[in-house]
């Protein structure tokens, strides 16, 4: 198994939290840079897999400061070694593709290969219809309507431009919102014939491409978060993408699991049950289980009710054959009661580990880390304990 943390990141403490705006604070902020990069760096020694930021905006409030995952992971990944450095995720529908493959192959670049990539289609709609009005597209909760179809269309398009982009010398590409290039671009620019190429004998741009290319080839893995759609597993299964699922049910998982089986399967792809998957959790262990969970109740237990929650992302904790809807509301001990918190002293996370490996096996765990609300100095010895007494049982 391959261990990945994952950070939103929270830019202050609880208390300053509570107070109001504390994402607007410059010395949250600069307390915020500081913890990540000497977390990651513990983690780098300590051999974590990967880091990874998520792709957020306008959070005054502080819960989610992530607006450019790739610059963060830029800051981070240049301080360490070997720890891989990534995004979960780029939201794919509001970015221009180009662009954003040239930004994830610069990145490649700078760290030499130790990256991956993330994709997400964008849920919050308080940034996602902002952002999204050039490409008259919104957030999504995978709802099926008219705005969760354009989304996801969007999503697919922008998908096939960014992999031609990381993949080939020089490519053209024709869709409903793109032309690349544009009909009859004039370049006519002898450099081009000389020492390049996609220019015709005419002047005329037929096809471009983007430089520096990914130092990984073809490219950096691709991950799509948070997921509990089946129709998203057999994209991913269809496209070789590592789906991470936000599922906190069994039941619900080992279905997930082998659709993403059977889509491979029927693109060519084989993979054994659990293979190129991950699953997501909240985790906290300390040697005293009553400490853990009081700094967990601190991080996921205060944001997960105040943010997530009212969201809809309750629904992700649904129990198989639960009809109705599931509460909005929720508490700490929901949380936990439901599976999310992977919560404890060694020997508790452990036997949960053990449980989750022999009903799943995922390829991938991805590590929910509250930087802000949790103590840095809880923080370093969670993952100290990580390293030590609960990854070696469990890793490749």
């Amino acid at each position: 198994m391959k261990f990945v943390l994952f950070y939103l990141p929270s830019v202050g403490t609880v208390s300053q939290t509570r107070r109001g705006m504390a994402g607007c604070s410059t010395q949250n902020y600069q307390t915020m840079l500081w913890q990540l990069k000497e977390q990651i760096r513990a983690a780098d020694d300590l051999g974590f897999w990967g880091a990874a930021f998520t792709e957020h905006h306008f959070h005054i409030e502080g819960f989610e400061e992530s607006n450019n995952p790739i610059l963060l992971g830029l800051y981070a990944g240049l301080g360490t070694k070997r720890i891989r450095i990534g995004q979960m995720a780029n939201v794919l529908p509001f970015h221009n593709p180009i662009r954003l493959a040239e930004d994830l192959a610069m990145l490649d670049q700078m760290l030499q290969g130790r990256t991956f990539i993330g994709l997400a289609r964008g849920y919050q709609k308080r940034w996602a219809d902002v952002l999204g009005q050039g490409y008259g597209v919104g957030g999504t909760m995978s709802d099926k309507s008219q705005v969760d179809q354009k989304n996801r269309d969007l999503f697919t398009e922008h998908y096939e431009i960014l992999k031609k982009a990381l993949t080939s010398t020089t490519f053209s590409h024709e869709s409903e919102h793109w032309s690349i290039p544009p009909a009859d671009l004039l370049f006519d620019h002898d450099a081009v014939q000389e020492f390049g190429t996609g220019q015709n004998e005419e002047g005329i741009i037929k096809e471009i491409g983007i430089a520096p290319k990914p130092y990984q080839k073809p490219h950096p893995p691709i991950f799509q978060p948070f997921s509990f759609s089946e129709e998203t597993f057999r994209f991913c299964a269809r496209e070789g993408i590592a789906p991470i699922a936000l599922t906190t049910d069994s039941e619900s998982l080992t279905k997930l699991f082998h659709t993403y089986q059977e889509a491979a399967s029927e693109a060519g792809r084989t993979y054994d049950y659990g293979q190129n998957i991950g699953i997501f959790r909240d985790c906290m262990v300390l040697r005293d289980s009553a400490e853990a969970h009081y700094h967990a109740a601190n991080g996921n237990g205060f944001v997960w009710p105040k943010w997530f929650a009212p969201i809809g992302f309750n629904e992700a904790m649904r129990r198989a054959g639960e009809t109705g809807p599931v509460p909005a509301e929720c508490d700490y001990k929901f949380l936990v009661d439901r599976g999310m918190e992977f919560v404890g002293n060694p020997d508790e996370v452990n036997a949960m580990m053990q449980e989750m490996v022999e009903k799943h096996n995922p390829e991938y765990f991805l590590m929910w880390q509250y930087a802000g609300p949790i103590p840095h100095e809880a923080m370093m010895r969670n993952l100290e304990l990580w390293a030590t007494e609960i990854m070696p049982n469990w890793m490749d």
